[in-house]
């Protein structure tokens, strides 16, 4: 699955189980990325998705029901037992640093950082996206990509 989650400096989700901040253009970028396909959420973010209805699942299970290349956004949830259902992860980080009693706790090692963008959100100055692929995945690509090129 491809892992999709906001983060403030000190890796933050949620304080007192409620998100730090929201953006519209982010949730934005967020479907342009997803070129058409569905994204997963929970009941949680359905209110950040509202006029994108057609473009979402809501299911409080979304993440057992995922399977490979399913775009998940998560803001609720710890991944640690999801992990290994984990391809790629995109983090948008909020570039500030808000209260925070929840927090992303996933090793990044395993992960290979494939690439950063910064853009202007609605709320925020500057929001910066990150790519990240398992070590595993990027290498199996970049093997297929030598075979046939």
């Amino acid at each position: 699955m491809i892992a999709v989650i906001c983060l403030d400096d000190n890796n933050g989700m949620l304080f007192n189980n409620r998100r730090q901040s929201r953006d519209k253009i982010l949730i934005e970028d967020l479907i342009k990325s997803s070129n058409g396909n569905k994204i997963l959420i929970n009941e949680f973010s359905k209110l950040l998705f509202v006029g994108f209805e057609n473009l979402v699942d809501v299911s409080d299970t979304f993440l057992c029901d995922a399977k490979e290349n399913n775009i998940c956004f998560i803001e609720n949830v710890d991944l640690t037992e999801f992990e290994d259902k984990i391809d790629r992860l995109i983090i948008y980080k909020w570039n500030r640093v808000y209260p925070a009693d929840f927090y992303f706790t996933l090793d990044l090692s395993k992960y290979k950082f494939t690439e950063a963008t910064d853009f202007k959100g609605n709320s925020h100055d500057k929001i910066t996206k990150e790519v990240y692929a398992l070590w595993w995945s990027f290498l199996k690509h970049l093997y297929f990509y030598y075979l046939f090129f």
